[in-house]
C-alpha cells in the first residue's frame, strides 16, 4: 500500500471530519474573497478604504486563530489513527508526508470552492445592499484573488508546520491519548480577574476625558495606552470571569451550592475557550461598531442636514468673488419661478487667525485667512438676540456641526494688517504652522494684533449660517466682538468692503432651477465659463485663480442632501458589508468550537449520570453552560461597540440621535442571536443525547 492509497482510504474513512475541516477552510477563503471584492472596488472612496485597513487586521487575526484551531483539533482528533500507523512501523516523517498530501488536497479544494462561494455570496450581498441602499457596481479584480491566496496560504502552511512539530514531539502513547485528552488550561487566578476589571474600568472612564482634552491635555500616548487596555482587557477578564464570579458567589452558600457544577465546568471552559471567546468578542464589537456607525450616518442624513443647514441657499461675497447685489439675486430667483421667504445678508471681516497655548502659536483654522468676525449689533439683528459684549471680550459662536462647545483653552489673536507672517502655500493643505510665542511676537508688533485671552472668550452654539467649508473659508466658527472693537479692527485692517454671507430661503419654487439660475448669474459676474462649479465638492489641489474661484461655489441645501445621501449610502454599504462578514464569522467560530467539543461533553455526561444526575438536571446544567458561553462574548462585544460609538461621538451634540439608531442595530442583532441560540441549543442537546 503506497501513500496515495493511504491518503485516499483516510479521506474515505474520515469523510465527515474531512468535510468539516474543508468547509471551515473554504469559509475562510470565501470571507477573504468577499473582503477583497469590497476593498478593491473602485466605487469605494479612499477614506472608507482607510477604515477597511483597520478591519483587515481583525480579519487576519480571525483567520490565524480559526485555521490554527481547526488544524490542531483535526490532528488531535485523529490521535488513535496516527498511533496505529506509528505502531505498525510508520515514522513521524512518513506521518508528516501523509498530512502534507492530505493538506494539498484540502487547500486545492478549499481555494477553488471558497473562491466560487465568495463570488456567489459577494454578488448576492451587492445585489441586496444595492437595492436597499445605493447602487454600487460589482467588480472583480486580480488583486482580489491575489489577496485571498496570499493571506490564506501562508497562514495555512505555517499552521501546518507547527502542527507537524507538535506531532514529532509526542510519543506513540501521547499521540494515541491526544484524541481523548482534555485541553489543559492552567488554573485561573481571581486576583488577575479583579485587577483586569479594575484596569479595564479605569481605562473606560479615562478614555472619553482624554479624547475631549479634559485631562492630560489629550496626550496621544496616554490615550493609546487606555485604548489598548480597553481592547486587551476583555482577554484577561474572559479567562478569569468564572473564577472571579465564583469567589464572589462563594460568600452566598445557597447560590454557590446550587450552581457548583456549572461554575466548576465553566471555569475550565472559559479558560480553555479564552482565545476563541476573545476573538468572537472582538469580531462582534467591530461588526456592531461598523454597522451601527454606518447606519446612524446614513439614517440621519436628512435630519443632520436640516439641523446644520437652515437656509436653502448660501454663498460668500467678498471684494474679489461673487460681487453681486441683493436686488440682482432677487431678480434671478424670481425669473426662475422662485418665491423668496427670507433673504439675509450678514457682513463679516476675515483676517488671519492664530491661537496660542503653552507658549506655542499655531494657525487657528484649516486655512490661515479663515476667521469670521462679526459685530455685536449685526449678530443681535441677525439672530434676534440682545447680547452685550464688553470691549476686549469675544463671543465664540460654534455652528451646530455636531461638536459640543467646550471651555476655551487658547488665546486667540487676529492679525489686523491682513499680511500673514507665513508665505502662501502652493497647496491648500500647506497652510498650518506652529512656532514659539517669542518668535511670533518678534515678527509681529503687538499693535498689529487684536488679542483676546481665553478668560475673555465666551461661547455658545447657534445656527448662524449653513455649516459649510471649502478651501477658502469655513463657517464652523464665528467670532462676535463689541461694535467699537469691530470698527477698530475694520479701520486698522483697512477693510473698505466687508465680506458677506448671502442666506436665502424659498417659500415656493423649484430649488434645482433656482439654484441653476444663481450659479449662472454668479459665473457671469466672476467672468467664468460653464466648466467652473461643475464639481460639487471641490477640495484640494494647487492654489491659483481657478481653484480659488472653485472654492467660492454657492451651496444648495437640497444638492448637499443628495450628495450626502450618495456618499453616506456608499459608506453604509461598505460598513454593512464588512460588519455582516465579521458577525457571521463570529457565529461560525463559536458554533464550530461548541460542536467540536461535543465528544468531550459526552464523556462528562457519562460520568455525571453515574453519580446520579437526572436527565432533567443534566439538561438544565448544559443549557446554563451553553447560554453563558454563547452570550458572554455577544454581550461583551455589544457593550464595547456601543462604548466606542459613544466615544467617537463624545464631543458631539447629536450623540442622542446616533446612540438611538445604534441601539436599533443592536436590538436586531440580539434578536438574530437569540434565534440562532435556540436553534443551536436544540441541535446541541440532540447530539449529546445520541
Amino acid at each position: 500500500m503506497n501513500f496515495s492509497s493511504i491518503v485516499y482510504k483516510n479521506l474515505k474513512y474520515n469523510l465527515t471530519r474531512y468535510i468539516s475541516f474543508y468547509l471551515v477552510n473554504s469559509f475562510i477563503v470565501a470571507v477573504l474573497f468577499m473582503y477583497g471584492t469590497l476593498y478593491f472596488n473602485d466605487s469605494i472612496p479612499v477614506n472608507i478604504k482607510n477604515i477597511l485597513n483597520f478591519t483587515f487586521v481583525a480579519l487576519v487575526l480571525f483567520c490565524i486563530i480559526f485555521i490554527s484551531y481547526t488544524q490542531t483539533y483535526f490532528v488531535k482528533f485523529r490521535g488513535k489513527e496516527f498511533g496505529v500507523y506509528l505502531t505498525l512501523g510508520m515514522t513521524t516523517r512518513d506521518l508528516k508526508k501523509m498530512i502534507r498530501r492530505e493538506n494539498i488536497i484540502i487547500i486545492s479544494i478549499s481555494l477553488s470552492t471558497g473562491i466560487a462561494a465568495g463570488l456567489l455570496f459577494s454578488r448576492m450581498f451587492y445585489l441586496i445592499l444595492s437595492k436597499v441602499l445605493v447602487n454600487i457596481e460589482y467588480s472583480i479584480s486580480f488583486n482580489t484573488f491575489f489577496l485571498t491566496i496570499t493571506v490564506f496560504l501562508p497562514i495555512f502552511i505555517i499552521s501546518t508546520f507547527f502542527t507537524e512539530r507538535y506531532l514529532t514531539k509526542l510519543s506513540i502513547i501521547e499521540v494515541i491519548q491526544s484524541s481523548s485528552k482534555k485541553e489543559i488550561a492552567t488554573a485561573s487566578n481571581p486576583i488577575i480577574g479583579f485587577i483586569s476589571i479594575i484596569v479595564f474600568a479605569i481605562a473606560l472612564y479615562l478614555l472619553p476625558k482624554i479624547y475631549t482634552g479634559d485631562i492630560f491635555d489629550g496626550k496621544k500616548v496616554i490615550f493609546t495606552f487606555c485604548a489598548i487596555a480597553t481592547l486587551v482587557g476583555p482577554f484577561f477578564i474572559i479567562g478569569t470571569l468564572i473564577s472571579t464570579l465564583r469567589s464572589v458567589i462563594r460568600k452566598y452558600p445557597s447560590s454557590y451550592n446550587n450552581n457548583l457544577l456549572v461554575l466548576s465546568n465553566l471555569e475550565h471552559r472559559f479558560l480553555s475557550y479564552r482565545t476563541i471567546l476573545y476573538v468572537v468578542t472582538l469580531m462582534v464589537s467591530i461588526g456592531i461598531f461598523l454597522i451601527g456607525t454606518g447606519y446612524t450616518i446614513h439614517k440621519n442624513t436628512v435630519t443632520f442636514n436640516d439641523l446644520e443647514r437652515p437656509y436653502d441657499f448660501m454663498f460668500v461675497e467678498n471684494d474679489k468673488y461673487n460681487h453681486i447685489s441683493q436686488e440682482e439675486i432677487r431678480k434671478v430667483i424670481e425669473d426662475n419661478g422662485g418665491e423668496i421667504k427670507d433673504y439675509t445678508v450678514l457682513n463679516y471681516l476675515s483676517l488671519p487667525i492664530y491661537k496660542m497655548k503653552d507658549h506655542k502659536v499655531q494657525t487657528g483654522e484649516r486655512t490661515y485667512s479663515n476667521s469670521v468676525i462679526i459685530s455685536e449689533s449685526n449678530y443681535n439683528k441677525h439672530m434676534g438676540t440682545n447680547k452685550d459684549i464688553q470691549r476686549g471680550y469675544m463671543l465664540d459662536v460654534f455652528l451646530d456641526g455636531g461638536e459640543i462647545q467646550t471651555k476655551p483653552t487658547e488665546d486667540i489673536m487676529f492679525l489686523m494688517n491682513r499680511k500673514s507672517i507665513q508665505s502662501p502655500g502652493k497647496q491648500f493643505n500647506d497652510t498650518n504652522i506652529t512656532m514659539d510665542s517669542s518668535d511670533f511676537f518678534h515678527r509681529v508688533p503687538a499693535s498689529d494684533l487684536f488679542i483676546v485671552p481665553k478668560e475673555h472668550i465666551l461661547n455658545e452654539k447657534a445656527q448662524l449660517t449653513n455649516l459649510e467649508y471649502t478651501n477658502a473659508y469655513s463657517t464652523y466658527h464665528a467670532y462676535v466682538v463689541n461694535d467699537k472693537d469691530y470698527e477698530m479692527i475694520k479701520r486698522k485692517s483697512d477693510y473698505s468692503d466687508p465680506s458677506k454671507y448671502h442666506l436665502i430661503n424659498l417659500s415656493n419654487g423649484d430649488n434645482y432651477k433656482v439654484f441653476s439660475g444663481i450659479l449662472d448669474a454668479l459665473r457671469k459676474v466672476n467672468h467664468a465659463d460653464e466648466e467652473i462649479w461643475k464639481n460639487k465638492s471641490f477640495l484640494g489641489g494647487p492654489i491659483n485663480e481657478k481653484t480659488m474661484l472653485e472654492a467660492y461655489r454657492p451651496f444648495s441645501k437640497m444638492e448637499k442632501v443628495e450628495r450626502d445621501k450618495e456618499v453616506n449610502g456608499v459608506f453604509y454599504f461598505s460598513m454593512a458589508f464588512l460588519g455582516s462578514l465579521l458577525l457571521i464569522s463570529s457565529s461560525i467560530v463559536l458554533l464550530y468550537k461548541i460542536v467540536t467539543d461535543i465528544a468531550e461533553e459526552k464523556l462528562q455526561i457519562t460520568i455525571l449520570r453515574k453519580i446520579g444526575i437526572t436527565n432533567r438536571e443534566m439538561k438544565k446544567h448544559l443549557t446554563k453552560q451553553l447560554k453563558l458561553i454563547f452570550f458572554v462574548p455577544t454581550l461583551f462585544g455589544i457593550t464595547m461597540a456601543m462604548y466606542y460609538i459613544a466615544l467617537i461621538n463624545t464631543n458631539y451634540s447629536k450623540i442622542n440621535y446616533t446612540m438611538m439608531q445604534a441601539l436599533l442595530v443592536v436590538g436586531m442583532y440580539i434578536l438574530l442571536q437569540i434565534l440562532f441560540y435556540f436553534g443551536l441549543r436544540r441541535q446541541y442537546l440532540s447530539n449529546l443525547n445520541e
